[in-house]
């Protein structure tokens, strides 16, 4: 739904300085009267009323020129719709007021020159309004623009930070050791299997997670090896099921393993209540969903895991990442980036 349009009238240093400025200016050198008389102050007073209507009318006007062609669609559309409207408008203003001034106060008619001199000032104004309010709009946007890089910036340190927390996070080292104690003398064959798909995802960790982004495919194969390992301490109650485009197309590195890692964290695994996890392209974007099947108990959880992956998107192609929640099902949308960093 487009935004809806919204403005106040706050008068700033801009409209302060378009009043006194013409205010004082027009009476003094545009119009023939005694300096310093009563006449030459009234004319002050009037013009100080028609620039502050000229300057708050354009500013309105400006408001509305960016709402309906914003400078992202059309630079000269944009301008010429803005400089167009301004001028129609401060002239009839400067018109009306000379016409309702000459008509309560003075009793000199108004002569077609006077009238074009009048249209010329008006043309003036709208292009010192324009100059300076869009001057001080861009310079708004410029820093807000580095702001948000710079927010951007500390939000991809902390989720580095993060990762690199949980390159050394000792939880799921420890339970794969247990888990390996548990099969090396039952099951060789699978204690073998099980210490080469976890040397697997520990090699991917220390190789990619400095990367800008890496295959899909690559990403999966991992996943697939966290999984396995997964399947070996629950019992095969993970179950996996991927079908993705086999187009080049590329994540950022442990995105899906961190979503697919949020899914057991959060989730009851049984044999009553296995978990489904779905990893599936459509488009643009990959999805990870999973059965929902939540512990009883609240399990302890920093709550910036998703936030991070957000801030590495947007930080790094400008995109946001999609979360659902049916009640049944927990899915999360990752733009797909189509070239190689």
């Amino acid at each position: 739904m487009a935004e809806k349009f919204t403005y106040s009238f706050r008068v700033k240093w801009t409209t302060l300085l378009g009043v006194f400025s013409f205010g004082i200016l027009v009476p003094t050198f545009f119009v023939p009267v005694i300096l310093g008389s009563e006449e030459h102050f009234l004319w002050i007073f009037v013009a100080t009323l028609i620039s502050f209507v000229i300057w708050e009318g354009s500013k309105l006007i400006q408001a509305l020129i960016l709402y309906f062609y914003p400078w992202e669609k059309s630079i000269i559309k944009h301008l010429s719709y803005e400089v167009a409207s301004i001028f129609v408008f401060s002239s009839l203003v400067l018109i009306v007021g000379l016409l309702t001034y000459n008509a309560l106060v003075s009793e000199v008619s108004i002569s077609i020159s006077v009238v074009l001199q009048n249209i010329f000032v008006s043309f003036l104004l709208a292009l010192l309004f324009i100059a300076i309010n869009e001057g001080a709009f861009l310079f708004g946007k410029w820093k807000a623009s580095l702001l948000e890089q710079e927010r951007l910036r500390q939000e991809n340190l902390i989720a580095k930070v993060e990762s690199l927390k949980k390159q050394l996070d000792p939880h799921f080292l420890f339970n794969s050791l247990s888990v390996l104690s548990g099969v090396v003398y039952k099951d060789p064959v699978l204690a073998d299997r099980f210490i080469t798909k976890l040397a697997q995802v520990y090699r991917y960790v220390l190789e990619h997670n400095d990367e800008k982004q890496v295959p899909l495919q690559k990403e999966i194969s991992v996943v697939e090896a966290y999984c396995f390992l997964l399947n070996v301490r629950f019992y095969n109650k993970v179950l996996l099921d991927v079908k993705i485009s086999e187009k080049p197309v590329y994540v950022l590195p442990l995105s899906i393993q961190l979503l697919v890692e949020n899914a057991v964290k959060h989730n009851r695994i049984s044999d009553t209540s296995p978990l489904e996890l779905k990893i599936y392209t459509t488009d643009n974007t990959v999805w990870v969903e999973n059965s929902l099947n939540k512990k009883d108990t609240q399990v302890e959880s920093t709550g910036i895991g998703l936030k991070n992956l957000e801030a590495r998107y947007k930080y790094v192609i400008g995109k946001s990442i999609q979360v659902e929640n049916s009640g049944h099902v927990f899915k999360v949308g990752l733009p797909l980036l189509t070239d190689e960093a």
